[in-house]
């Protein structure tokens, strides 16, 4: 994905402001979807239906779906009970809420999600140019080059094609898939499959995916972690129309008098991943290192599986400013280490910042694996590796 180089003016559709009604229209479809508040609860849109496919070809077709156009509305729901934390909060209120979203699907370059809520809505386009985000609230567009692939979570993520992907992308063939009752999701008869995750180092015990047999485009997923009966992760599409979106539809544009910037990326981790790597260890928790992305020498990946840890070296006072938050919060564990360390655990993910002892070198360490990963993970930082 290329860099945003020419003005944002200069760019047809970007910051024109050329949209007569468009303010309108838009502020009363958020008004309706307020005035709802529920908006289309998965329970309602999911019901029994009668499709049939062979579970491991409906897993092969779900992968595959990268292509398959879209337009429509989706809620998810994540029960990971995170406690707040002012400097995570995005992340914290995302797993541990409601999330309502409006989506426009192209391609994996030419995209579009609106994340509503009673207040307003925030829209991320993604383009072959890059990025650009509109926050009707600052009312200002932001226009962003680049995000690494291992970022924080971000509501685009929940929606049903997104997070089947991503978490399929991380299942081996030994895990094996199995037929779910089909459900009727958004117009869909939708066929069913649960793989079941055999991997003892991740948390996740199985994924419950649901979509069209014909297409392959997931209209609803479950995530479960072991030994838990419900799933803590669901979404479902409550409306869905297959095929390719408006294309206007897919263009950045902000309302009139509105402000521009620029950023280089807007993700947390793809600010601290451009800094120094060489405190990153060449493997964590007997999880060799995958080889950095370009531009993001300081984002450290271990393991290809869901049991995936992720590192990242945090300035001093961040980490610091970070433990306080875990710690006023009241729901951290500290880790027994050679240094200092809090872990804010849930039955399916983990996320620990780690510091040594004189301050100088500090982490954050994530995934979606058992506590003992993350201890010996912080060990492994502490100890530069050594194994």
């Amino acid at each position: 994905m290329r860099g945003v180089g020419t003005p944002v003016a200069a760019r047809s559709g970007w910051a024109s402001g050329r949209v007569p009604g468009w303010a309108l229209w838009r502020w009363a479809v958020v008004a309706a979807v307020a005035a709802l508040l529920v908006g289309v609860p998965a329970a309602i849109a999911a019901r029994p239906g009668d499709a049939r496919a062979d579970p491991a070809q409906l897993r092969d077709l779900v992968a595959a779906s990268a292509d398959r156009p879209w337009t429509g509305y989706a809620e998810a729901r994540a029960a990971l009970g995170l406690p707040r934390i002012a400097q995570l909060a995005d992340v914290t209120t995302l797993l541990s809420g409601v999330t309502r979203m409006r989506g426009w699907y192209a391609a994996p370059d030419r995209s579009r999600v609106d994340v509503l809520s009673a207040v307003g809505e925030r829209d991320r386009y993604t383009t072959p140019r890059g990025q650009a985000v509109w926050d009707y609230g600052a009312e200002l567009l932001t226009v962003v080059a680049r995000d690494p692939q291992v970022r924080l979570p971000r509501p685009e993520d929940l929606l049903p094609p997104e997070l089947a992907r991503r978490l399929l992308a991380g299942t081996t063939s030994a895990d094996p898939a199995t037929e779910l009752p089909s459900r009727r999701v958004a117009g869909v008869d939708a066929a069913g499959v649960r793989v079941t995750v055999a991997d003892p180092e991740t948390t996740v015990g199985a994924l419950d995916v649901w979509a069209d047999p014909a297409t392959g485009l997931p209209v609803a997923v479950e995530v479960r972690a072991k030994g838990v009966a419900e799933p803590l992760i669901t979404t479902a599409f409550g409306e869905l129309t297959q095929g390719p979106p408006d294309p206007s539809a897919l263009e950045p544009r902000r309302g009139p008098g509105a402000g521009v910037t620029r950023s280089p990326t807007s993700d947390l981790f793809g600010v601290l991943g451009r800094g120094d790597g060489s405190s990153l260890p060449a493997s964590l928790a007997g999880r060799e290192r995958v080889r950095p992305e370009r531009g993001f020498p300081a984002l450290g990946r271990y393991g290809t599986t869901l049991g995936q840890l992720i590192a990242v070296p945090l300035p001093p006072d961040l980490a610091a400013t970070l433990l306080a938050g875990i710690d006023r919060a009241g729901a951290g564990r500290t880790l027994t280490v050679e240094g200092q360390g809090s872990a804010l655990e849930t039955p399916l993910l983990t996320l620990a910042v780690v510091r040594s002892d004189d301050g100088a070198r500090a982490w954050v360490l994530a995934g979606l694996v058992p506590p003992a990963a993350i201890d010996s993970g912080a060990t492994d930082l502490l100890a530069g590796g050594r194994t």
